[in-house]
C-alpha cells in the first residue's frame, strides 16, 4: 500500500468528514469541527488523501510558524539555540533570533491504515510539500506531539528532536530541519 494509490486534495467544504476516526480524539475533532473554520480564517490549511470511495486515509494541516530564540526564561536554553545557529552556515554577525518555520498543527491516519506504514509515508510527504510544493522559505518542520509514547515515537522515528525539556506536559514541542533533506 503506498500514499500515491490515493487522491491528494485540499479540504473544502463539500467532504464528508464525519467517517473518519484516527483513535485520538482531539485529532479526529480537529478535522470535523474546526480545519475548515481555521481553513477559511487562514490560520492553518487541511490536505487529505482519499480512497477511490472519498472516504479519507489521512490528513494533515499546516501554518506558518516561527521558531524564535525566546531566551533561559522562556524554557529555551542557549544550548538549543546555539546548536542551532552552529548548523547555520550563516556568519554569527548576520544571524537572527527567529527562523521560518512551518507548522505540522494536526496530522492523523485512519484507523483502518495503522501498522500499514502510511503514517510514515503522510510525513515523508509533509516534509517534501514543505520544501518541494509549498515554495515558502522553511529552515523547520515544528510540531507539538500528544505527549504519549506512541505518539513521540512515531515523531523521534521520523527524526523530529524535542526542542524543550517539557516531559510533564500535555504536548511537546519537537522539530525537524529541513536542511537535512538537501
Amino acid at each position: 500500500m503506498d500514499l500515491s494509490d490515493f487522491i491528494f486534495i485540499q479540504l473544502n467544504s463539500d467532504l464528508v468528514l464525519n467517517n473518519f476516526e484516527c483513535g485520538e480524539d482531539e485529532i479526529t475533532n480537529f478535522l470535523k469541527e474546526d480545519a475548515l473554520q481555521y481553513q477559511t480564517e487562514r490560520m492553518a490549511n487541511t490536505y487529505l488523501f482519499l480512497d477511490s470511495d472519498n472516504a479519507i486515509v489521512a490528513y494533515f494541516s499546516i501554518s506558518n510558524d516561527c521558531l524564535v530564540d525566546r531566551g533561559e526564561d522562556k524554557g529555551y536554553t542557549n544550548t538549543i539555540f546555539n546548536r542551532l545557529h552552529r548548523k547555520s552556515s550563516i556568519p554569527n554577525a548576520k544571524r537572527i533570533r527567529q527562523y521560518p518555520a512551518i507548522k505540522v498543527g494536526r496530522l492523523g491516519v485512519a484507523e483502518k491504515y495503522h501498522k500499514t506504514g502510511i503514517a510514515y509515508q503522510l510525513m515523508d510527504f509533509i516534509k517534501g510539500f514543505s520544501i518541494i510544493d509549498h515554495k515558502l522559505a522553511c529552515k523547520f518542520l515544528l510540531l507539538d506531539a500528544i505527549n504519549k509514547e506512541k505518539q513521540t515515537k512515531y515523531y523521534k522515528n521520523n527524526s523530529f528532536e524535542f526542542l524543550l525539556d517539557d516531559k510533564e506536559d500535555k504536548t511537546r514541542i519537537m522539530y525537524f530541519n529541513l536542511e537535512r533533506l538537501f
